[in-house]
């Protein structure tokens, strides 16, 4: 996987996390995230609930096609597109850039230099959180694999649970009860 250099401060990684347990513990209360003034368009009965910059990297694969494949036992399974033969580079994590994310209780939009994306909460297929790592993996049906990675990444990922699944993680994935730093952020000021 590629390593990114971080250029947060320390006070955006701590209000980061700080905000992602406290929006935690309000969604598991049965309470919602608060939308904010908007930044893009929105759609009827939509609402936006932050913006701020992401890394973002793709999954890469020469002989997987990302438009199209199935669901199977928890599991996505891309078709190939190719035969054996062909060239093939070596598959994993490539980075697109630093990109403006902004979620909604809709969808995702990212906007970078290759323009703006829109990714549909109904075409999302699989949300893998890494909080301790400030990142999120998201499955788009019709899409490359994504990583996400920055301090507002965890609480963005707490968002969308909310909105799918109304619980602050997505299902099967640990409560951020079981996260083992999460005592040190709660006695912070």
């Amino acid at each position: 996987m590629t390593r990114l250099t971080w250029d947060f401060s320390k006070d955006q990684t701590d209000a980061g996390w700080r905000s992602m347990s406290l929006l935690a513990r309000l969604v598991q209360r049965g309470g919602h995230p608060a939308a904010v003034a908007p930044t893009v368009a929105l759609h009827p009965d939509e609402d936006e609930y932050g913006a701020f910059p992401v890394d973002r990297l793709a999954y890469f694969a020469a002989d997987v096609d990302y438009t199209s494949g199935i669901f199977a036992s928890g599991a996505y399974f891309f078709t190939s597109n190719g035969s054996a033969t062909q060239g093939r580079t070596r598959a994993g994590w490539r980075r697109v850039g630093r990109q403006a994310a902004t979620i909604t209780s809709q969808r995702l939009v990212l906007r970078g230099d290759d323009g703006e994306q829109e990714y549909e909460f109904r075409d999302l297929i699989m949300i893998q959180p890494n909080p301790l790592d400030w990142s999120v993996n998201l499955y788009f049906q019709g899409a490359q694999p994504m990583m996400l990675r920055s301090p507002w990444v965890p609480w963005m990922t707490v968002v969308m649970s909310a909105e799918l699944y109304g619980s602050p993680w997505p299902p099967g994935h640990i409560p951020d009860a079981d996260l083992p730093i999460k005592a040190l952020c709660e006695k912070a000021p």
